[in-house]
């Protein structure tokens, strides 16, 4: 397919405090030749060396924005209304694209008109940018409009690509959430258009201990989570919630349960993963990863009991999908 010269997708790369990453969360995504494409940094008041790190790349499909009003959504908003392309696509700040990501996703909704927006499976990496699993389970390529319309989300919204003009139609992102914003934003998509998952890592979530998943109160970020899905319970039977009709959650009481570290999170992700790898047979795979999760902290005895748990039970075989919606995920909002 030829595509037109002028900008045909938007790159939103929210920025905040990410000197360390940034440089490689970009060349991962300009590496991208074939598209005509802009790529739009939006610095959320960083006070670190992040912005001179930007500058520091020549290229003229890269353009760097400040958002006059802090927090996530007011600034993927500030990138929203800047973007010119078609479609839309986002990237933080410490995380990567895989190569050709973005040119196999626009042709897929070239190619498929009735569909709103494209999915897929992600990874998380280390700091350095080695794997410690992959999210990407299905193995088959699905629509998932149903999922959404029931609450469940099975991926990370930065492996979306989607039509610029639905994330205008839906309002973009709700500054009520402080975090959460891309649960909401998935729920309300999944109402406006049909939404296709593609198998395949998508997208590389890095776990380091700045990002927000480790400096959120754990309170504040499961608050956000649920009232997500308590909004699109009220939407399914008034056809409004209650930021709809200004009437807001009241936001809970801060108390001294700590975030999340970086350590506690990645040992997480891949008990979740022995226990996935249990559930659909894979017994030896299942304590390899399970033994790995439990070197993470050592000293979490819990994790060493559901070590000796995996080793010695049964292993169940369930369909990838029936695995996924019996075993609760990990801390998986994205920044």
């Amino acid at each position: 397919m030829v595509y037109p010269k002028s900008v045909l997708v938007s790159v939103i790369v929210p920025l905040y405090n990410a000197e360390r990453y940034v440089v490689s969360a970009l060349s991962s995504i300009l590496k991208e030749q074939r598209l005509p494409m802009e790529v739009i940094v939006v610095n959320n008041g960083s006070t670190d060396g992040s912005c001179e790190r930007v500058n520091s790349i020549s290229d003229s499909r890269l353009r760097l924005i400040h958002s006059p009003v802090k927090g996530i959504a007011a600034t993927l908003n500030v990138g929203l209304s800047a973007a010119q392309g078609k479609f839309l696509v986002r990237c933080d700040a410490d995380d990567l694209y895989p190569a050709d990501r973005i040119f196999q996703q626009v042709q897929w909704l070239d190619q498929h008109p009735e569909f709103g927006a494209v999915c897929g499976g992600y990874a998380a990496i280390d700091p350095k940018g080695a794997t410690l699993v992959e999210f990407n389970d299905s193995g088959l390529s699905e629509e998932i409009t149903s999922e959404l319309s029931a609450g469940f989300v099975r991926t990370h919204f930065c492996t979306y690509a989607l039509r610029a003009e639905l994330a205008r139609g839906i309002g973009g992102f709700r500054p009520y959430f402080t975090t959460g914003e891309d649960i909401d934003f998935q729920l309300r998509l999944g109402e406006a258009c049909r939404v296709w998952y593609q198998p395949g890592v998508w997208y590389q979530y890095r776990l380091h201990r700045t990002s927000i998943t480790h400096t959120c109160s754990t309170v504040e970020r499961e608050f956000f989570d649920s009232v997500a899905r308590e909004l699109q319970r009220q939407r399914q039977v008034d056809g409004l919630d209650a930021l709809d009709r200004g009437q807001p959650p009241p936001l809970p009481e801060l108390t001294n349960r700590r975030p999340l570290s970086a350590a506690q999170h990645i040992q997480k992700f891949l008990l979740w993963r022995a226990w996935y790898e249990h559930q659909t047979g894979q017994k030896r795979q299942a304590i390899t990863t399970g033994i790995r999760s439990a070197l993470a902290m050592p000293s979490n005895l819990s994790t060493w009991k559901s070590l000796f748990a995996i080793a010695l039970k049964p292993c169940e075989v369930a369909k990838p999908m029936a695995a996924l919606e019996t075993i609760k995920l990990p801390v998986r909002s994205t920044r």
